[in-house]
């Protein structure tokens, strides 16, 4: 995840303020609403193998290294002895670094409509990103395992994205977006993005669809004293966030899919500026799937334990806060199969 951000800048140090009274919940895999049945095993051992990547090429993964080269030929090579042929998109982000985006569709009913579910492989050049954001990867490449075997092909062509140099200025999701037609993005029935799926005892951070979150802010900083020339400016920037009319629908079967299993859940503006569903926005319906873990270190807000740290490692990742994630996003893709158009 790619913080901060102009707006994560302004809100760093609010967010901890206003997020540390929600309870964190100890997840547990939760059975999906379909047949299939997702294996934190296989997700480990992805990022099993993007560790000892890290691990070989000077500890990162990051956009224009060695180990980030690696990381897309772990990511394809998987896919293809899945027996799927993954297609790359090589850019060049704005410090001229050469990025690669790995796509992968697994063919629907439909060719002119589509779901797209995306996850970031690069890291940070400080640390391997085990949780921001192989987590994500690890995920994903289970999904397309999944998906792959089942006997009757979808209703929307399901396309799973491997964003490149999201760490340095969203640059692999915004080549995407800017490389479609107006038509294609019209026929995209959601983007769905997972970021740090990987944090042990998080709260879920899902997108906010209808906005109701940046008044809460409002009014909780007002009751906190603060003088509106200091808030008005960040929630005033809030709201002219791009949004699609269709993301409320996502935010809801979000929420509903986490209370029907106990989870608490927060609804969140702010962190869909500083991922991969930036790009996206206003375009098509967006959602997104973030398991924060907030502590302030000192003046620093930590947003997850080893945040852009080297000691992001395979050490911190909670198996089960993967699965869940996972499951949510099976759980959209099936909702929307079932009834968008």
């Amino acid at each position: 995840m790619h913080l901060p951000t102009p707006v994560a800048l302004a809100l760093s140090g609010l967010l901890s303020f206003s997020l540390m009274g929600c309870g964190t919940t100890q997840l547990q895999p939760a059975a999906p609403a379909q047949t299939l049945t997702l294996s934190s095993a296989n997700m480990l051992q992805h990022l099993h193998a993007l560790q000892k990547i890290a691990q070989t090429h000077a500890h990162n993964r990051a956009i224009g290294t060695e180990g980030g080269r690696q990381t897309v030929q772990y990511i394809r090579q998987t896919i293809k002895n899945m027996g799927l042929e993954p297609a790359g998109m090589v850019f060049k982000n704005r410090h001229q670094l050469v990025g690669e985006n790995v796509i992968v569709e697994i063919q629907g009913q439909s060719k002119d409509t589509a779901i797209i579910i995306g996850a970031h492989h690069d890291s940070v050049p400080m640390g391997p990103g085990i949780n921001d954001n192989g987590s994500g990867v690890a995920v994903l490449l289970e999904l397309i395992r999944q998906l792959k075997q089942q006997p009757q092909p979808p209703k929307h062509t399901l396309y799973f994205a491997f964003w490149d140099s999201e760490e340095d200025g969203i640059g692999g999701a915004q080549h995407f977006v800017n490389a479609m037609t107006s038509k294609q993005l019209e026929g995209i029935q959601a983007y769905i993005n997972l970021d740090m799926v990987g944090t042990k005892d998080s709260t879920i951070q899902i997108a906010d669809g209808d906005r109701s979150s940046i008044a809460e802010m409002e009014n909780m900083l007002k009751a906190r004293g603060m003088a509106e020339n200091d808030y008005k400016p960040i929630t005033d920037s809030l709201a002219k966030i791009p949004h699609h009319p269709q993301d409320v629908v996502l935010e809801q079967h979000l929420r509903h899919f986490f209370t029907a299993r106990n989870i608490k859940v927060k609804d969140d503006v702010s962190t869909l500026t500083a991922s991969d569903s930036a790009p996206f926005l206003g375009k098509v319906p967006v959602t997104s799937v973030i398991f924060f873990n907030q502590q302030m270190k000192g003046d620093e807000l930590e947003f997850a334990p080893c945040y852009h740290k080297a000691c992001d490692t395979l050490d911190l990742i909670d198996p089960k806060s993967m699965q869940i994630a996972g499951e949510a996003a099976l759980s959209l893709v099936t909702m929307l199969n079932a009834t968008s158009k």
